[in-house]
């Protein structure tokens, strides 16, 4: 075989295991454009089972309302569910009100609204003031039970104002070695 045959073999083989490395990298998952949610009210998207649905929690800190909004799965629509109110569990809050604060329920009320239909008993949105969230930057706690589109979901973990996805995916970056 001569030179210019070979050279030719070779510059064919490059481009083809080129283009395959560029279509394969197309398919893999990349760190930086992992699958990300945008929460619609600006608050924390906790993620419910195998992103089968989101509660995202807005605070107001001046006041210490506090909204839950149930979404589905991609967080872009209401999901309605048929509770008259959602239990959350506040284990920890800071700054602290108080030191060595027990924690503390709160049940978030559901909230009819005459524009949507959505009734007490069958709604998206639930809420609570609660004057221990007042002025707080951080706090954490659990959904005791949360039952949404038949599926029912025990002791989720909550953080605000990441989430519990983002909390989970920190802490796992921090155990695995990495900064």
């Amino acid at each position: 075989m001569n030179r210019i045959r070979q050279w030719d073999m070779f510059r064919s083989r490059s481009r083809t295991a080129a283009a395959s490395t560029a279509f394969l990298a197309l398919l893999l998952p990349h760190p930086g454009n992992a699958h990300e949610h945008k929460p619609p009210h600006q608050g924390a998207l906790q993620v419910l089972g195998d992103e089968a649905a989101h509660v995202e929690l807005v605070l107001d800190r001046d006041t210490g309302k506090l909204t839950a909004y149930v979404l589905d799965g991609e967080a872009e629509n209401a999901v309605r569910i048929a509770t008259p109110s959602l239990p959350l569990v506040i284990r920890a809050v800071e700054p602290a009100p108080g030191s060595g604060s027990p924690p503390a329920t709160v049940e978030l009320r559901a909230v009819p609204n005459v524009l949507t239909g959505e009734t007490v008993g069958d709604t998206s949105q639930f809420e609570a003031t609660v004057k221990t969230l007042q002025h707080v930057d951080r706090f954490e706690g659990t959904f005791p039970r949360v039952d949404v589109k038949g599926t029912r979901f025990a002791d989720v973990a909550i953080y605000y104002p990441e989430g519990n996805e983002a909390h989970e995916a920190k802490h796992e970056e921090h155990a695995g070695g990495g900064s």
